[in-house]
């Protein structure tokens, strides 16, 4: 994405063997900027580059001083070289420096993402804190080179790594591939479509870097287990205009579905109109979850889908019915088409603190969740996204499926706003 100047970069790269880290053991973050020749688009009036200058600014100057940084940088020197990826400020450089190199650099190339993220594993490898890598692109390999295989190799080297990614301005295709060099990396993605977004995208990244340590596993454990952490398969914050490539709408209405306050808001009306599911399939044991804002009433529902086909799949959510009157938890199954449900219908019974006997007029939070384990699936509704309640479980055999979201009426037409969805993969 752009040049930087020669001699400066040269200096710092004979500079780099004498520079080590003020703190062995504090985190390391080396951000990977795209100099491609693209980075010269624009979003709105502003070219891509000029932004993520400032905004890389903004966000490396806030760092705490005991975070070391670095700054590597591909496709900024030469137009069509493959080859032209340059650690401008190794990790551990004063931040005045990095700014400086940050500030100098004029997109001109290719887009060598493979070469990048094999570089700054090397660089990372001697770290003794934690490690991040932070990549900032606006598009997808161009090089003809595997940067999910990179992602993978460098996350599995042996050493305390993590890869995240922010998409700027990317497009569907783009993104597939930055998602997975993030997930391939053990790190998060975060999508970008102007400034105010990319600010938002490297804030959440910063929380991710500079993260406390968890505490040390006590001495005695006494019967005391530690849960494993999950792999994040997928996530969507629903922070632009479209849903883009990555979702697939199954008997679209576009009257009725749209991205809007960053959330995904589908109108609630008869038949199986705008089930929002994503693009790819799971095929393993997984956890997936998602909040949903939504009044209930009568022959209402809005949920979560584990969706095999028209004919085959699983609906969780909180549903209005008439008989008794409320609105209940309710995970159904449709197996060749025929439906099995699963209600708690049960007088007095609570999800939190929240009654259930009276339908809901307005516009009220849950959080949904399926859980697969071998062919057992379990639904579970909650109020806050801590305590669950468990609504049921049912058995599918069929082994490949795709989680996505919808909302059905037969009367009112009312708004379900969803939001963080998230795909684990339990480890």
């Amino acid at each position: 994405m752009r040049r930087i100047i020669t001699n400066f970069s040269s200096a710092l790269a004979l500079l780099g063997v004498l520079i080590t880290p003020a703190y062995a053991d504090s985190p390391s973050v080396l951000f990977v900027l795209d100099g491609s020749g693209s980075m010269w688009g624009k979003v709105g009036d502003q070219a891509k580059i000029e932004i993520a200058k400032t905004v890389m600014t903004d966000m490396v100057e806030q760092l705490p001083s005991e975070v070391s940084t670095g700054l590597l940088v591909y496709g900024h020197n030469r137009k069509d070289d493959c080859e032209d990826i340059a650690m401008v400020a190794p990790v551990g450089s004063e931040r005045t420096a990095l700014v400086q190199a940050l500030n100098d650099i004029n997109p001109k190339g290719k887009t060598p993402l493979t070469g990048a993220v094999q570089l700054a594993a090397r660089e990372l490898r001697q770290s003794e804190g934690s490690s991040s890598v932070v990549v900032v692109s606006d598009g997808k390999e161009t090089c003809e080179g595997d940067p999910c295989s990179a992602a993978r190799e460098a996350a599995n080297s042996g050493v305390d790594l993590r890869i995240h990614v922010v998409g700027f301005d990317v497009t569907g295709e783009e993104t597939e591939q930055l998602n997975c060099i993030a997930k391939e990396g053990k790190g998060k993605y975060f999508a970008a479509a102007n400034s105010e977004q990319l600010v938002a995208a490297l804030s959440e990244v910063q929380k991710e870097v500079v993260a406390a340590p968890p505490p040390p596993p006590p001495v005695q454990v006494a019967e005391t287990t530690t849960p494993a952490e999950s792999e994040v398969i997928f996530e969507d914050r629903f922070d632009r205009d479209e849903l883009g490539e990555l979702w697939e709408v199954i008997n679209p209405d576009p009257n009725r579905l749209a991205l809007s306050d960053e959330k995904l808001l589908i109108v609630a009306t008869k038949g199986d109109q705008n089930i929002a599911l994503v693009q790819t399939p799971v095929t393993g044991d997984f956890v997936a979850t998602v909040k949903v804002d939504t009044p209930i009433t009568q022959n209402m529902q809005a949920g979560m889908y584990y969706w095999i086909d028209a004919k085959n799949y699983l609906l969780l959510g909180p549903s209005g019915d008439c008989c008794p009157h409320g609105r209940w938890p309710v995970f159904r199954k449709i197996i060749s088409g025929q439906k099995n449900d699963i209600r708690i219908l049960e007088r007095g019974f609570q999800i939190g603190s929240r009654g259930l006997e009276e339908y809901a007029e307005t516009p009220e939070t849950w959080y949904l969740q399926i859980e697969r384990s071998g062919v057992k699936y379990t639904g579970r509704m909650s109020v806050d996204g801590q305590e669950w309640t468990d609504v049921g479980t049912h058995t599918v055999l069929q082994k490949t499926g795709r989680i996505g979201v919808g909302a059905h009426s037969s009367r009112i037409e009312n708004a379900a706003e969803f939001d963080d969805l998230v795909l684990e993969n339990p480890k």
